[in-house]
């Protein structure tokens, strides 16, 4: 009964990992597949002596610092929010899971309207000292404006997990910690914190091997032409996959940086299972 599920994920996953696996130990073009050099580790070394590589490992990781914290703060707060709402509540999840279902493409070209010279966002954040600019287009303000787009449209997905994790908390628990005299915040630090601790791993360690691979968001900034642009600051390590494999046809070069990828992402699900909690895991 198994056996065709199992075939097609070992078809379009576990073969797909193999193949980059293989790959990365040679060197081979697009242009012809057939002719292939095995370089042993040549292409690993290369890559970490690779000044590009490295400036992307370092943007991927101050936006995932940048991201992960602030979705889910965000979304817990919200969520906390709404746990006092009473009318309205399917209403308003509905609301914030909207973004996250809408087309990475259009919801990045509005926040690109909002946040060009003169734009109403742009404008409305020069009144507090930050420059009145074209966000997109200027390099130190390219990456914040990424995490930006990106906090929006994945934090209603995060809202809507921490509002199923604090529906599972007993309500006898804020019963009793109201009788003895407990406010919302000591509700909130001593009852709501605790009980959705396993729902708070679940987002963290999601959040992070999302933001990892972040591709979508930079790609629409760039026009399509020099990726990573402006100047390189939005150039993520899936960024410089692509370049290598489809602009400089290094597809050998590149299948070492996706396995650097896959063992990123691979590390961080290990962390989730050491810090995450032994039991009623989500």
């Amino acid at each position: 009964m198994l056996a065709p599920a199992i075939l097609l994920l070992a078809w379009w996953f576990v073969a797909p990992i193999v193949q980059s696996v293989l790959l990365s130990f040679q060197d081979v073009s697009k242009f012809d597949f057939s002719k292939r050099q095995f370089v042993a580790l040549d292409n690993y070394a290369q890559l970490f002596a690779d000044p590009a590589f490295l400036k992307s490992l370092g943007i991927t990781g101050t936006f995932v610092l940048g991201v992960v914290p602030a979705q889910t703060v965000l979304a817990l707060l919200v969520a906390a929010a709404l746990q006092g709402v009473q009318r309205g509540r399917t209403a308003l999840r509905t609301a914030y899971f909207v973004p996250y279902m809408t087309s990475t493409v259009a919801i990045t070209t509005i926040f690109m309207q909002l946040f060009v010279k003169g734009g109403p966002a742009s404008a409305a954040l020069s009144l507090f000292g930050v420059p009145d600019a074209t966000w997109y287009a200027e390099p130190d303000l390219a990456l914040p404006f990424l995490v930006i787009v990106y906090v929006y449209m994945f934090v209603g997905l995060y809202i809507v997990i921490f509002v199923g994790g604090i529906e599972t908390i007993p309500p006898e628990l804020y019963e009793a910690a109201s009788m003895d005299g407990a406010g919302v915040l000591r509700r909130f630090w001593n009852v709501t914190l605790p009980g959705i601790r396993p729902f708070a791993v679940f987002v963290i360690v999601a959040g992070v091997i999302q933001a990892i691979q972040i591709f979508d968001q930079a790609y629409v900034i760039s026009g399509g032409t020099t990726l990573g642009s402006p100047a390189g600051a939005t150039s993520t390590i899936v960024i410089f996959i692509y370049q290598q494999a489809f602009r400089l046809n290094a597809l050998g070069y590149a299948s070492a940086a996706t396995v650097v990828l896959l063992v990123l992402v691979l590390v961080a699900g290990i962390l989730s299972r050491r810090i995450g909690p032994k039991e009623d895991a989500v």
